[in-house]
């Protein structure tokens, strides 16, 4: 009888306690969480968006090298671009719009020149949102 009057007074302490902390990390900005899209959004991460898609132009006409420029140095960071809140949310939906063409290009053959024009489309959708962001758009190398 004693331990089920013990257990029955310290489970409300302990869901109070879960409750509490969840409520608190809840509460917290994204910034100051670990691992967050906000967290890991720096001008240098961002800007990685534009100089990656960059790359994959100018590997053009070789698609298997604009896919490997568009997927190691863009593709992650246009989802943390497309991901920020500071940026209007009609314009980080044309960026995953633009997104889904490219890697519906890369996924089917796709002739070169329509592969250009969505990668190009992308480029000039990031450039506006770093723009927006204050975040300065990197030349592209001739």
């Amino acid at each position: 009888m004693h331990n089920r009057s013990v257990r029955s007074k310290r489970l409300p302490w302990l869901s109070t306690t879960g409750l509490f902390a969840l409520l608190l990390t809840a509460c917290l900005p994204a910034a100051s969480l670990p691992g967050t899209a906000a967290a890991s959004a720096t001008a240098a991460g961002l800007s990685a968006s534009s100089s990656g898609l960059c790359q994959a132009i100018a590997a053009l006409p070789s698609a298997s090298l604009a896919e490997r420029a568009f997927t190691n140095v863009a593709h992650e960071a246009l989802h943390v671009l497309a991901a920020d809140s500071r940026i209007d949310r009609t314009l980080r939906a044309r960026i995953l719009e633009a997104m889904e063409r490219v890697e519906a290009d890369f996924s089917a053959p796709a002739d070169t020149s329509v592969l250009a024009d969505d990668l190009a489309a992308l480029q000039g959708s990031a450039d506006e949102a770093l723009r927006s962001v204050d975040v300065q758009v990197p030349p592209c190398a001739p």
